[in-house]
């Protein structure tokens, strides 16, 4: 289930005010977009971990503009660009197993600051955007992601 929006609890020093723990199913040519607060002020971080059977990308994008090139790419139309968003955050998924692809923040998922004023948007993606991970066949299913995503803010002192 997911929770988003106000004070849900600490978590080392920081309030959460977001967080996602559930399966997600993206639709070939598409992505799943998850809407997240602004944090920059006084900041905060991002911590996710996301697995699937199949590989994938997650992307961050901290401006509407970014995910308005996404948007035009997975509407099926030509992006003047194709930003990568914050690769500081976003990442490719990494088989660990057979059948068994994770994405997650950086050294084994742990959290990540985030720099920019918001609002973001985190993205897994099934479309091919900038060609990283195409769907695999002519008629690819559904992606079936666990997603396990926490935002926090710092704390004022």
């Amino acid at each position: 289930m997911a929770v988003a929006g106000g004070a849900a609890g600490c978590v080392g020093g920081g309030e959460v005010v977001a967080t996602v723990q559930r399966s997600v199913s993206v639709r070939p040519g598409q992505g799943w977009i998850e809407e997240l607060p602004d944090v920059s002020d006084p900041g905060g971080a991002i911590r996710y971990r996301a697995k699937a059977d199949r590989p994938f990308d997650v992307y961050f994008f901290a401006s509407e503009e970014s995910l308005m090139f996404y948007d035009t790419y997975t509407d099926g139309n030509e992006p003047a660009l194709t930003p990568k968003g914050d690769g500081d955050v976003g990442a490719n998924a990494e088989e660990v197993a057979e059948d068994a692809y994770v994405a997650e923040s950086r050294d084994g998922g742990a959290r990540q600051p985030i720099d920019d004023a918001g609002p973001y948007y985190f993205v897994v993606d099934h479309s091919g955007y900038r060609e990283e991970n195409p769907p695999r066949s002519e008629q690819p299913s559904p992606l079936d992601v666990f997603v396990d995503l926490t935002v926090t803010r710092r704390k004022l002192i």
